[in-house]
């Protein structure tokens, strides 16, 4: 047996995924979560924390049937997956693939970094439910935004993809929140605690995504019953705003979409999916676990990834790929101007024989010289030009005059013009 780990970065939490694949190819799931603190928000860590914590802290126990044969029971403990091999981290941007890059480069172990659709859509192929759609669009709701993806399911060709970030599962819990606000203003006559109202507004989403109504407590000394139909009525313009907004990014690609599919924790909330197949031409689905898609399916790709499909964070990069190059490259565009500047001051301070060439590596007279450094993606340019000779001015009378070519030996300096 072998297991595999995808992990998932959100703006507040990080997913982790595990996927063991028997000798029989079938695949089972573990999904966990982290979750980002004021103290401990920096999504670098939280990924390397993830990552650790997922192939060396979680104990890995096997349960035994009562009346197992010995045998049975040794040939399982064989067959036991062990700490996950393969390793693959998706992330939504190139900026955000920077940080996970310097963060998980220290921790000595080879990472593969894939893009988020790429993820998403692993996985829907291997649930099958977007088989028989050959352009279909994802819709990721997330706690700091949404991100609408046009792609060719055949061959993982993203044709659209657009985020905003108007519309968000932070802004459902706003709305939730000013009404709460609202009700305990009209009951008191005073502001409450912002940020205890804010996490029962979130918890009460959470709790609405499976129940038709949620009793929220201390809301000015007194309860406050919250229905779904009062949900609905609270955030029906904002999902107005967001089945909007994918109606824009279907019509700007190349190919109209034909199935949707919601994932991210926003498709747990039901009034999403069901304004979407209100809104949308096109058919609409979500799968279990929705927030959990992006982590699994980059768990299913770095089980399936050849060695070269995606970039791999080596084994010991203390630094994020490419620094060295970069130090390199500058190293030896400093090292070419400071020995031009060398050669130049050097062949200012020697007499110039009249009539004899010598080598650029002597003294004498020499030609121009052109010097060209290939970039290097450091700040170095494509070519460095040697610029025209410039003569240090000298008191005329340091100035010998030379009748014949005197022999080739270190000359001293002329004195410094004042």
């Amino acid at each position: 047996m072998r297991t595999s780990l995808g992990i998932s970065a959100g703006s507040e939490v990080v997913c982790s995924a595990t996927v063991t694949t028997a000798p029989n190819g079938a695949q089972n799931f573990d999904y966990r979560v982290v979750t980002a603190d004021t103290a401990h928000s920096d999504l670098g860590d939280l990924v390397a924390s993830s990552i650790e914590l997922m192939t060396t802290q979680i104990p890995r126990e096997t349960v035994h049937p009562v009346g197992t044969h010995p045998g049975q029971v040794a040939a399982q403990q064989d067959s036991e997956a062990g700490p996950p091999g393969d390793i693959a981290v998706a992330y939504r941007d190139r900026e955000q693939a920077q940080i996970i890059r310097s963060a998980i480069g220290r921790q000595r172990r080879e990472v593969r970094l894939i893009p988020e659709s790429t993820a998403a859509l692993a996985f829907l192929r291997h649930t099958g439910l977007l088989d028989r759609y050959e352009t279909v669009a994802l819709l990721d709701m997330g706690a700091s935004g949404s991100t609408v993806t046009v792609a060719d399911h055949a061959d993982d060709t993203v044709l659209r993809s657009e985020r905003t970030a108007t519309v968000s599962g932070n802004a459902v819990d706003e709305l939730i929140l000013q009404h709460l606000m609202d009700c305990h203003l009209a009951r008191r006559g005073t502001r409450p605690n912002r940020g205890m109202l804010l996490n029962r507004s979130r918890a009460a989403k959470e709790h609405l995504s499976i129940a038709p109504a949620v009793t929220i407590d201390h809301v000015a000394g007194q309860p406050l019953k919250l229905t779904r139909v009062d949900f609905d009525e609270l955030v029906a313009d904002l999902l107005r705003e967001l089945s909007s907004f994918a109606r824009g990014v279907f019509a700007r690609a190349p190919k109209f979409p034909e199935a949707v599919a919601v994932i991210g924790g926003g498709a747990n909330t039901p009034a999403v999916v069901a304004n979407l197949e209100r809104r949308l031409d096109v058919p609409v689905f979500t799968v279990p676990e929705p927030e959990s898609v992006i982590a699994k399916g980059a768990a299913l790709t770095a089980d399936s990834a050849t060695p070269t499909a995606f970039p791999v964070i080596s084994r010991g990069a203390d630094a994020p790929i490419g620094t060295f190059t970069k130090l390199a490259g500058t190293l030896a565009g400093a090292i070419v101007v400071v020995g031009l500047i060398i050669g130049y001051g050097v062949k200012e301070l020697v007499p110039e024989p009249q009539g004899t060439n010598y080598s650029p590596t002597t003294t004498g007279v020499q030609q121009p010289v052109s010097s060209t450094v290939p970039s290097t993606g450091a700040g170095v340019g494509p070519a460095i030009s040697t610029p025209p000779r410039a003569r240090v001015a000298r008191p005329p009378a340091a100035r010998p005059r030379r009748r014949s070519p005197p022999p080739v030996r270190p000359a001293r300096a002329a004195p410094a013009p004042p």
